[in-house]
């Protein structure tokens, strides 16, 4: 008896906690979004915090799992730091409130409040070094902080269009639908600053990107996703070693002759922002990719809780030094 109501306790409480995650996306955060930016910066760290402390994922909600919290757990412990549970949980409570943050900034993108904002741009005399360079421009950027705004950042200083590869994941039927709604709303609106450029998901195929930089122009890839199945891999020295990630973007800049850069947006607290760019090269210079992961992993280990992709490492594990010996000769 006590098994059954136990698990209608668990039921009724998985029910309730569904529809306050629709209420916060399908209201919530539009509403929150529209406040005066340090209002809406203010309540967006208390529902960051809450998120944190019930490891509130929009994914964790749809599988009716805290999954993303056990993974980015995991993730943490791989990553060469010393440290201790302890610590690997409060990398894990930031992890979330960053990704609460992020929510936020998207909805702000959404809103076309992208004037209410500001940024500071550091190294940005490297991506005026695209000027001196044929063919089109494949920009680098991790799950790290507040990317979404540095994508829409960046058309208000390269002049030309800048175009994104987003993921059909978010359009997942097992989603609420005001998860899905609110990422179609953030990418729209990003598309308002990217200079007619697009956000379109990788699972379209590859020739719209491939005509992107043809055309000579911008295109922003998330640097730190595992490998697809049927999808380009290839190997890099990150986060301690080498690991497989995906290489669809360096199979396009190869492709079209296009370099290579990266760049990682930082919050300053209150609606300021900076960029900071990554010195850029030929996609055929192996040392290219190895900088730009060698600045990521840097940034990450210096802030590993603003890494909000640690859930992600665990699919990434270090190739052994027999694999890698075999690989290259």
């Amino acid at each position: 008896m006590f098994a059954s109501l136990r698990s209608l306790f668990h039921r009724l409480f998985h029910r309730l906690l569904r529809w306050l995650h629709h209420v916060d996306y399908a209201y919530c955060l539009p509403f929150l979004a529209r406040l005066p930016v340090p209002i809406s910066f203010a309540i967006g760290r208390v529902r960051g915090k809450l998120n944190a402390a019930l490891g509130r994922d929009w994914r964790s909600v749809a599988l009716g799992t805290r999954h993303i919290l056990r993974m980015s757990l995991d993730g943490y412990s791989k990553i060469p730091l010393p440290s201790n549970h302890v610590q690997q949980m409060e990398w894990v409570r930031e992890r979330f409130e960053i990704e609460s943050r992020e929510e936020l900034e998207g909805c702000w993108v959404a809103a076309h409040r992208l004037h209410k904002l500001s940024c500071t741009y550091e190294k940005l005399e490297l991506l005026q070094q695209r000027s001196n360079v044929p063919g089109g421009l494949v920009l680098l950027t991790p799950h790290m902080e507040s990317f979404l705004l540095g994508i829409a950042f960046l058309g208000q200083v390269t002049g030309g269009r800048v175009n994104s590869m987003s993921s059909a994941v978010s359009k997942d039927p097992r989603l609420d639908p005001a998860v899905a709604q609110h990422f179609d709303r953030k990418y729209r609106g990003l598309e308002h600053y990217l200079n007619g450029g697009s956000v379109l998901d990788r699972e379209v195929g590859l020739r719209p990107f491939y005509r992107m930089l043809e055309r000579h122009e911008t295109l922003v890839v998330l640097a730190d996703a595992p490998v697809t199945p049927q999808g380009a891999a290839m190997e890099v020295d990150f986060l301690g070693g080498m690991r497989e990630l995906a290489g669809g973007a360096l199979r396009l800049a190869q492709h079209t002759h296009s370099h290579l850069g990266g760049f990682i947006c930082r919050s300053k607290g209150m609606g300021c922002y900076s960029i900071e760019f990554c010195e850029l090269g030929s996609a055929d210079d192996p040392e290219t990719i190895a900088r730009i992961y060698r600045y990521f992993s840097e940034a990450i280990l210096a802030e590993p809780g603003k890494w909000w992709a640690a859930d992600m490492l665990p699919h990434m594990p270090l190739k052994s030094r027999s694999h890698i010996l075999q690989h290259h000769f």
